[in-house]
């Protein structure tokens, strides 16, 4: 989509709800162009796209890309909403009832989205997520998680020798546990509170 597409997702109702999650995941593990076309794609201005549909004032989705569509409130198309909360800003539920929470944010700075901030209110309380990357790639990573839940943070660095929480070290910081790397991120798993993650270029 990134190259031959021209940054259009050209795809039906049906593969439009898979393309955000899969692409997210593939560019959390380095897949080439994954994170260029899901950035492209979101923030596309012409047909068809949905800041085509902006462009001509629609409220809602239409039923498809074309300017002749008939209704404009077909929310089967806008799972882009979803990957807002789930992907860019990262909050995700890993039990019933966010017990335990997975926070795995999605910066996009090289491609022109320097923040995201989300938040959901849950059963046991609202969880946020806001991250702030600057143009030479470092990063402020803001989570708060609720009473009697759990969280596992994926800080997006390269090592953890780059990443703060609170000033200090962030697998030396109170309340906060190294899990390792993956994929693309510093892991940790946190408790209940206010984390402020920083990570130097």
């Amino acid at each position: 989509m990134a190259v031959t597409r021209t940054g259009h997702a050209m795809i039906g109702f049906v593969g439009i709800r898979w393309i955000w999650p899969v692409l997210s995941e593939a560019a959390h593990a380095g897949v080439p162009y994954a994170k260029e076309a899901l950035f492209k794609v979101a923030q596309q201005t012409t047909y068809p796209s949905y800041g085509y549909h902006i462009g001509l004032g629609y409220t809602g989705v239409g039923e498809y890309w074309e300017s002749t569509t008939r209704t404009r409130n077909h929310q089967f198309q806008g799972s882009i909403g979803q990957w807002f909360y789930e992907e860019l800003a990262g909050i995700k539920p890993a039990a019933a009832g966010y017990s335990k929470i997975t926070i795995q944010p999605l910066p996009g700075g090289q491609y022109g989205v320097e923040h995201a901030a989300a938040s959901v209110d849950t059963v046991r309380g609202l969880i946020r997520s806001g991250w702030t990357q600057a143009k030479d790639g470092s990063l402020k990573l803001d989570v708060t998680i609720p009473a009697n839940t759990t969280a596992t943070v994926y800080v997006p660095a390269t090592a953890k020798g780059k990443v703060t929480e609170g000033n200090r070290p962030a697998h030396q910081s109170t309340g906060v546990r190294y899990a390792g790397h993956r994929l693309d991120a510093e892991v940790y798993e946190v408790g209940s509170g206010t984390y402020s993650f920083r990570v130097t270029a």
